[in-house]
């Protein structure tokens, strides 16, 4: 007979449990203390939804020696205010730890990745610490080397073994130069030594080469009811790295739809939670076609219950302004954007204004709002429309000026979708 599914055998004993209560006489705290000891990697889903990467702050050889300065606990109240519920801490160990037996990573490099950790968890966000750029044993899978990441591996497990559970472990990062089973095999030595302190910790694994969804697919999966698995994208490569042409079309857009779907299959027929740890697009792409694409990612997400970590270097990729504690307009399709959201932005130009158009994709909108910023300025909303509304004129504008528009469904009043924004200019 075929086992019965984790997640499907904490229902069960839920509603056992629940039942023995006698739920009538017990309150709403009593349950959640049942839910906090059950809770296992399919639960951690819906709480972990939207993240974002502190990339290219932890990775260098030095802290601060690429494009970044050191990491600010400040960050993670912005992070936080700004609705996201997850971040990931891409971090570089190898540079820290002596190539010799016993293989001691630095004290100091220690304690302050756990102090930057510290200030996530302190925040109630999900923490995700990582092995990344590890390119020495990428480069030579050698007993030496494997031994030395395993004993890397140790400490971190050690040293982090009394946080909370929001903190997940993910083993390795694309590693690029490794076979697929040199990647299975380093999978499964990690993994035991990881639970020798952390029995219950989420651990995250994907495939080999750059971790894309065909790779994790067809790595091993170990035996454990703690595991996620990852993939990264960044499809179309040349619009989404390279910055060339525009994206948007119908295949453009099936081609992402097609990807989630079959991560989400996956999952369901696996039993193995998945997300997407890195994905985006570089700032010198086409504006509406980048607006769309990052909209199209997000959606997908959603709509197949996959956890999203949206990739910010501070960079090329920079989703959040860290020395101005400002967030450009991709904060908001990362927080706001929805499967049922307002979509197919078009904008029509004519002699002194815009119309812009999009579809519906629900009945229930309440209210259809019209927000426009003018140049670099801030959105301000400028009309208020019925919930069926899919158009609206915007008159005597002036030439050469960019206006961008967004439009917000209101399901009820405290719930908006956001559209992606779309940006023109009148003859």
């Amino acid at each position: 007979m075929a086992s019965i599914a984790p997640h499907l055998v904490r229902i069960y004993l839920l509603i056992s449990i629940l039942a023995s209560m006698g739920c009538t006489d017990q309150d709403t705290n009593n349950i959640q203390q049942v839910e906090d000891t059950l809770t296992i990697a399919q639960d951690l889903i819906p709480l972990m939804l939207r993240g974002i990467n502190l990339g290219n702050t932890l990775e260098p050889d030095d802290e601060g020696g690429w494009n970044n300065g050191p990491a600010l606990e400040y960050y993670f109240d912005d992070y936080k205010s700004a609705g996201f519920t997850c971040v990931r801490i891409p971090v570089k160990w190898g540079a820290h730890t002596l190539d010799y037996p016993p293989y001691t990573v630095d004290p100091d490099w220690m304690n302050r990745v756990d102090q930057v950790v510290s200030w996530g968890l302190a925040r109630n966000l999900y923490i995700i610490l990582n092995a990344h750029h590890e390119s020495w044993i990428k480069e030579d899978y050698s007993e030496s080397n494997i031994h030395r990441f395993e004993t890397i591996w140790s400490q971190i497990a050690e040293s982090f073994s009394h946080k909370s559970d929001k903190l997940l472990f993910e083993m390795i990062n694309e590693p690029h130069g490794l076979t697929a089973e040199q990647v299975d095999d380093l999978n499964a030595r990690v993994l035991p030594i990881i639970r020798v302190n952390n029995p219950t910790r989420i651990v995250i694994y994907s495939g080999h080469e750059w971790s894309a969804i065909d790779q994790m697919m067809s790595a091993s999966i170990l035996d454990d009811d703690y595991l996620m698995a990852y993939w990264h994208s960044y499809d179309p490569w040349s619009f989404a790295g390279e910055g060339q042409g525009t994206w948007g079309t119908t295949a453009d857009i099936n081609d992402i739809v097609s990807m989630f779907k079959e991560a989400g299959d996956w999952s369901a027929a696996n039993n193995i939670p998945v997300m997407i740890s890195e994905f985006g697009a570089v700032q010198a792409c086409d504006y509406n076609s980048r607006m769309r694409h990052y909209a199209t990612y997000v959606e997908e997400a959603l709509r197949n219950n996959i956890p999203f970590q949206v990739w910010d270097d501070g960079g090329w990729f920079r989703i959040y302004e860290r020395e101005d504690r400002t967030w450009p307009e991709v904060k908001d399709i990362l927080i706001y954007a929805h499967p049922e959201g307002p979509t197919n932005l078009e904008i029509n130009v004519g002699s002194n204004k815009l119309k812009i158009s999009w579809r519906n994709r629900t009945t229930e909108n309440d209210r259809i709002f019209i927000q426009r910023k003018v140049g670099d300025a801030s959105f301000e909303e400028i009309a208020e429309l019925g919930g069926i509304a899919d158009e609206f004129e915007d008159n005597g504008l002036s030439a050469g000026v960019l206006y961008t528009y967004r439009i917000l469904a209101r399901i009820d009043s405290n719930k908006f979708y956001h559209s992606y924004p779309i940006r023109g200019g009148v003859q």
